[in-house]
């Protein structure tokens, strides 16, 4: 596959999902990302995050089938391309000191990245403004993990993970406690339990923080990647998805709190997720990511996916059904990369170094492709 292919090969997954049997797999819950997924190797080795649909959601979305083959690592999507599976790691296999299993303290994002809500709870939640997409308690009521994990046990897991040569970088994210810091003390801590035993790259995400040299202390603490999440370019579409955050921080507050984070972590270091598709303006989004481009912040623009628990469960996004429109869309995001020099896969830790839920890196790729001629 050329560039091209491979990207357009992304979005449709990124976009439209999959169907498979119910006895295959049903894929993780709830909690503050994607949910209901499965991870695939692309035929560029690079790991996708591929939405699991069924029943009328997947005749909505035009989800295509994953079939498996007689190789068990080989599944065959749409009848024709061949996606290599990524493995369950064998540390999910073990148990914490303190008789909690792994994988209820960290799971595998993509192929490489060991991720963790160190907090399984937001203060949005309480009050009734959670962002709608948001599933952050479920996995936490449904058993699937614990509300706070312990510096300890996140350092076993880590250490684990790393022995067995699973994973190259870690992201702690959090749901937002009801304190100034946004979370920021929480990280630190755990931070500073993995820097006992490990050097791995650390990402790491919180909303701005009412005090922005906290982000210093989370810097020194050890972390190498920051995420300030912004959501949308739309403060209107922010404020009817995001209701809690927005009334919290505006955008204006998020551009001072990425300008601080690259003067710690550096360019291409400091990340905001876009969302797309949930109303926003693909002009407005563009304008935003040469922005941030030319601040050196990476925009990690990915593709609403409605989750079952969510507000937003029967959503349908406004990519829906134009495929080609979300190819263009991305070719542009993928030039503005290039331009600023923001290749994903060169940044420390993070969403943006997975790339799972996101086809940017093979926006980026399209992009150098065309641009060596």
């Amino acid at each position: 596959m050329d560039a091209e292919e491979l990207l357009k090969l992304k979005i449709r997954l990124l976009t439209e999902g999959a169907t498979l049997s119910e006895r295959e797999w049903s894929g993780r819950q709830g909690g503050a990302g994607p949910v209901q997924g499965r991870y695939f190797f692309l035929p560029n080795g690079r790991s996708c995050g591929v939405p699991i649909r069924r029943g009328s959601q997947a005749e909505r979305f035009g989800s295509a089938t994953l079939e498996p083959t007689e190789d068990p690592t080989i599944w065959l999507y749409d009848g024709s391309v061949e996606l290599e599976i990524v493995p369950r790691p064998k540390f999910y296999d073990l148990n914490t000191d303190d008789g909690i299993p792994y994988h209820k303290i960290a799971l595998l994002h993509g192929s490489e990245t060991l991720a963790t809500t160190v907090y399984q709870a937001c203060r949005y939640w309480a009050s009734g403004t959670q962002c709608k997409f948001c599933t952050i308690p479920h996995s936490c009521s449904s058993g699937a993990t614990i509300l706070e994990k312990t510096p300890e046990q996140v350092a076993e897991v880590v250490k684990a993970a790393e022995d067995e040569g699973a994973i190259r970088d870690v992201l702690l994210t959090t749901g937002t406690p009801d304190t100034p810091d946004m979370g920021c003390s929480r990280l630190i801590q755990i931070i500073e339990g993995i820097r006992e035993s490990s050097e791995i790259p650390i990402g790491v995400q919180f909303e701005p923080p009412t005090d922005m040299e906290i982000m210093k202390a989370v810097f020194e603490a050890g972390a190498n990647a920051a995420g300030i999440h912004a959501e949308s370019a739309d403060e209107s579409v922010r404020k009817e998805m995001c209701p809690g955050k927005h009334e919290y921080g505006s955008l204006s507050l998020y551009h001072k709190s990425w300008a601080y984070a690259i003067e710690l972590f550096g360019p291409g270091n400091v990340s905001t997720f876009l969302l797309h598709g949930i109303g926003e303006s693909i002009d407005s989004t563009i304008e935003l990511v040469d922005e941030l481009g030319s601040m050196g912040v990476l925009s990690v623009v990915a593709p609403m996916r409605p989750a079952p628990g969510s507000q937003l469960a029967d959503f349908e996004p406004a990519y829906l059904g134009d495929l080609e429109g979300s190819v263009k869309f991305y070719k542009r995001v993928g030039a503005i990369l290039l331009k600023w020099e923001l290749d994903p896969g060169k940044t420390a830790a993070g969403c943006h170094r997975c790339g799972g839920c996101t086809p940017i890196q093979e926006a980026y790729d399209w992009a150098k492709a065309i641009s060596h001629g």
